[in-house]
């Protein structure tokens, strides 16, 4: 496997309502402000959302430009926010989700579960809209239109995601 880490990785699913953001290694001011208008454009501020920075180095100065780009780009309701942190190395999450706590439910957490967890309890959130017949007839743990994209610096990649054809044994 080895390779070099990607510094951002976005998943959104749109039948789970819920926007997952890992971030790696130091994270420059373009690639998180590529990753925020990537959250933008998809049209999920209502989406529950994790984002795990607990490996991530992000200068906290930048917490207050990515709130207000958010605030410019979407007045509407904004879903939950549970913010993965190493205890170390947390200024940026705790700036961040001080910007945030008025406009939605925002919890800083350091075990993946207890974020899960939380994020699956009922929250002040919009109702969630009907699947969609393909979705309806679809396991209920997959999302076959689930959407993923990398950014690393200025460069953006769109991966193909939960797309198997072996055969179940």
């Amino acid at each position: 496997m080895g390779g070099v880490p990607v510094p951002i990785y976005i998943e959104i699913s749109h039948l789970h309502r819920t926007a997952t953001f890992v971030a790696r290694g130091s994270i420059s001011p373009d690639e998180l402000r590529a990753a925020a208008e990537q959250l933008l454009d998809a049209g999920v501020p209502h989406y529950a959302k994790l984002l795990d920075l607990s490996g991530a180095v992000i200068d906290a100065g930048l917490a207050e430009v990515i709130a207000a780009l958010m605030r410019a780009r979407h007045t509407d309701k904004r879903g939950p926010m549970a913010l993965l942190i190493d205890p170390g190395h947390d200024q940026f999450a705790r700036a961040f989700a001080a910007t945030q706590s008025s406009h939605r439910p925002v919890s800083l957490f350091t075990s993946l579960r207890e974020a899960r967890n939380w994020l699956a309890q009922p929250h002040d959130t919009p109702a969630a809209t009907p699947a969609t017949p393909e979705q309806a007839a679809s396991k209920p743990w997959s999302d076959p239109q689930r959407q993923a994209v990398m950014i690393r610096g200025t460069r953006r990649r769109d991966l193909a995601v939960g797309r198997r054809n072996r055969p179940i044994n």
